[in-house]
């Protein structure tokens, strides 16, 4: 009997459209998976073994997503831009804290090999990769200058404001996360982030800087510049955040989403503008913030449209503030707090929340 060939197999490939099917399928001879990787365009690996790198990868000229957690030295991302040129969506956040895979990680070495070979990249996530710097992340973002919708560098701590210069230029960036990188700057945020000749004023709707304890009141009020905003994180920003920056996004007249939790210097000077300005605001995090009293509940119960709002640890409240914030608080409908407010909680409180199919989460 004659063998298959290769356009017989494509045919027969196309027509299977069950995935356990498929992988019997590219299980039967090595052409038959080179056919079946041919027509793949989602890869999701928990391991490099040998026959990924050597039949797999090469096979997958198509391949438009790939995500893998694990380790992935420079010779797998050199091989990954080489065989996958069409690439869209990197999804390379780590899953493992192991100080051996760590240090046999790539690096931006291997991040510039991804540059040079995938030139239309969509989204890409390096969470947790320690070895990523300012040069592979300078290379990607130019790289893909004109494509780049979404990054994520969450974690990534030798990131610093020479990666901002390059993202800064970005054409098309929705969404930014730098929580947890260290190095970033209020100088950053203004002349690159937010400068009068970036790009990012424009497009830029998700940004998170949690944990970025390098930043002030001063980085902080340039980002009213960045008038597309809906998303904001500047939970643990640290002491050098206060009621001026915060102030300062109240101006954020898009803004549906703002996380200013454990921001200990945050009062209600500046929560009244947040309540009172932010008409579109829809979730709000202010759990750890000392300053979250009385007056703050009565001003979002009175002019906020705010359907979720968290307030973990706070206790500068009674249980009667609450009740106001229930009845004149129309849309909430999610609720978080801490079991340590004030005062026992009245049963009318809780009618109330159940009859306006409000959900009260607690924290022990």
């Amino acid at each position: 009997m004659e063998r298959l060939g290769y356009d017989e197999l494509t045919y027969i490939f196309s027509k299977v459209t069950d995935a356990d099917d498929r992988r019997s399928f590219s299980q039967v001879s090595k052409h038959n998976l080179r056919v079946a990787c041919i027509r793949l365009l989602k890869l999701k690996i928990l391991s490099f073994p040998y026959m990924l790198y050597m039949k797999i990868l090469p096979a997958s000229i198509n391949l438009v997503s790939l995500e893998c957690g694990t380790h992935i030295s420079n010779t797998y991302m050199e091989l990954l831009a080489q065989s996958c040129s069409n690439l869209k969506y990197l999804k390379l956040s780590s899953d493992s804290e192991d100080l051996f895979h760590t240090r046999f990680d790539f690096d931006d070495d291997g991040l510039c090999a991804i540059a040079n070979g995938c030139t239309h990249l969509c989204e890409v996530d390096l969470s947790w990769r320690l070895g990523v710097g300012d040069v592979g992340v300078v290379a990607i973002v130019r790289s893909s200058r004109n494509t780049l919708t979404s990054l994520n560098l969450c974690g990534c701590v030798n990131v610093t404001n020479e990666s901002l210069k390059a993202i800064g230029e970005s054409s098309c960036l929705k969404s930014l996360n730098l929580q947890g990188c260290h190095l970033i700057t209020d100088w950053g945020l203004e002349y690159y982030l937010a400068g009068m000749y970036g790009n990012l004023r424009t497009c830029l709707q998700e940004l998170v800087l949690a944990e970025c304890d390098n930043i002030s009141d001063h980085g902080v009020t340039c980002l009213q510049k960045l008038g597309c905003l809906t998303y904001l994180n500047l939970s643990k920003c640290g002491v050098e955040v206060t009621d001026w920056g915060v102030l300062a996004v109240s101006k954020l007249q898009d803004i549906k989403k703002l996380d200013l939790s454990w921001l200990k210097y945050v009062t209600s000077d500046s929560l009244y503008h947040i309540a009172r300005d932010c008409w579109k605001l829809k979730e709000i995090n202010l759990s750890g913030c000392k300053g979250v009293t009385s007056e703050v509940l009565s001003d979002f119960g009175y002019y906020s449209p705010v359907e979720k709002m968290e307030l973990f640890s706070c206790h500068s409240f009674s249980w009667d503030d609450v009740y106001e914030l229930a009845f004149w608080g129309k849309n909430l409908k999610y609720l978080g707090l801490s079991r340590r407010i004030q005062m026992r909680r009245p049963e009318a409180i809780f009618d109330m929340f159940y009859s306006a199919y409000c959900h009260i989460d607690w924290e022990g």
